[in-house]
């Protein structure tokens, strides 16, 4: 009985490492492309930065769009709601995906 049950847990942390790797792996692939992205964001602003005018007229244009004042728009407001939504749905898709893969890996280990 002892040795079934150490055998049980030897197979329980094997596959506690391989879902580790797996996670690891996945995590590497991720942080690449929210690099890419950011790095894509910062080149975005730099160019508009580096292209856009800054003579008097755009200076001015821009002090009066400061001043005046934002009304309330509930399209915004459903907008963001909806924004929000649609990630916390991603996000848990994205939950069931990995762990489908985690254990069909575990089944596939056996």
């Amino acid at each position: 009985m002892d040795e079934a049950l150490k055998r049980q847990s030897e197979e329980l942390e094997q596959t506690l490492q391989k879902q580790l790797e797996l996670l690891k792996q996945d995590s590497r692939v991720y942080i690449k492309v929210g690099g890419i992205a950011l790095l894509g964001g910062l080149l975005a602003v730099g160019t508009t930065r580096l292209f856009s005018g800054s003579g008097k007229k755009t200076q001015a244009i821009k002090r009066s769009k400061g001043k005046q004042k934002k009304k309330f728009s509930i399209l915004r407001n459903i907008r963001n709601r909806f924004f929000w939504m649609a990630l916390d749905y991603g996000k848990s898709r994205l939950l069931e995906q990995l762990v489908a893969k985690a254990s069909e890996e575990n089944e596939q280990g056996k």
